[in-house]
């Protein structure tokens, strides 16, 4: 996908704009909308204090889904992971590597915490169990070693939490424009 950007000041109507076109997907197989979902992700990481970066990787974890283009990409289970390189890549071109690299790794954060957790499986909605067994299921022990080691993993087992926790229905929501402080915080500088 091409994205014509001038600077970080437009970097907020860019990515609110990929989420608005595609307002009322909805997110897998889940009772909410596709920016539904990123809303409440984000507004959770702020509620918890969370810093900017964490707060953009939560509103725009799941934009390598938007990025892939047509609606049916948000139902197909099997790449999941796709999903998240895609985003993490495309994040890394405007925002700060704990954006990016928490996006890029939240899919492998499920899979580290199922292996840590053999009832954490249990607590995902149907369809985000159907995606994880279809990304690999729980790590093994040394896919969670070499995971937990990365240089980013606690940020993107935090962002796991929000997402996971994202998924009520018929809240009332902010504009997806009253993040862009926080898009603009964690916006690359050079």
């Amino acid at each position: 996908m091409s994205v014509l950007y001038q600077s970080s000041s437009d970097l907020p109507d860019l990515v609110a704009g990929l989420y608005e076109r595609r307002a009322h997907d909805l997110y897998l197989g889940e009772p909410v909308t596709v920016y539904e979902h990123a809303v409440q992700s984000a507004m959770i990481a702020e509620a918890d204090g969370a810093a900017p970066t964490m707060i953009a990787a939560a509103l725009l974890h799941d934009v390598g889904q938007l990025i892939r283009g047509a609606a049916e990409d948000a139902h197909r289970l099997a790449d999941d992971e796709e999903h998240a390189r895609v985003g993490g890549d495309f994040l890394a071109s405007y925002f700060l590597p704990e954006v990016a690299e928490a996006v890029r790794l939240h899919v492998q954060a499920k899979r580290y915490l199922a292996a840590l957790d053999a009832g954490y499986a249990a607590t995902l909605p149907p369809a985000a169990r159907v995606a994880l067994s279809a990304g690999g299921g729980a790590m093994s022990q040394e896919e969670a070693t070499v995971f937990r080691i990365r240089r980013h993993a606690d940020t993107a087992l935090r962002l796991r939490r929000y997402c996971d926790r994202a998924k009520q229905r018929n809240l009332v929501l902010p504009r997806f424009r009253s993040f862009a402080h926080h898009v603009l915080a964690a916006a690359r500088r050079d």
